[in-house]
């Protein structure tokens, strides 16, 4: 009989600790998730279109909206594996300036014309 009590209790403390194991991983995995928003220059659909494409293509970015009339990006993210200023790169590096990085000359030049925001 003591056997078959130390065996449930054994049984019982091994969930436990399993269940709380689950629960904190569960915690951290929450805490990485972050979301931001960042001031994107822009000006049409096309520019959302590549503006999101290019957020979404950085690892750790689960979601990504640019909102062309606030001219304001927001995306979720694992900040585990990513950063706002990593993701203002990627949107630098196809032409578009935000409020931490200025595209270059050259990546602004290659924007069409419907997307070229800055005053001459």
């Amino acid at each position: 009989m003591r056997k078959l009590i130390f065996l449930f209790a054994a049984i019982i403390f091994m969930t436990a600790n399993s269940a709380c194991s689950n629960s904190s991983s569960s915690k951290n995995e929450q805490t990485a998730a972050k979301e931001a928003t960042l001031a994107v220059q822009g000006s049409c659909g096309m520019c959302k279109t590549k503006i999101e494409k290019a957020v979404n293509a950085v690892e750790g970015v689960t979601a990504a909206d640019w909102d062309a009339e606030a001219k304001k990006l927001t995306f979720s993210y694992d900040a585990a594996k990513t950063s706002p200023e990593a993701i203002s790169k990627a949107v630098v590096a196809i032409g578009y300036d935000t409020e931490l990085d200025k595209a270059s000359d050259e990546s602004y030049a290659a924007l069409p014309g419907c997307c070229q925001y800055r005053e001459s």
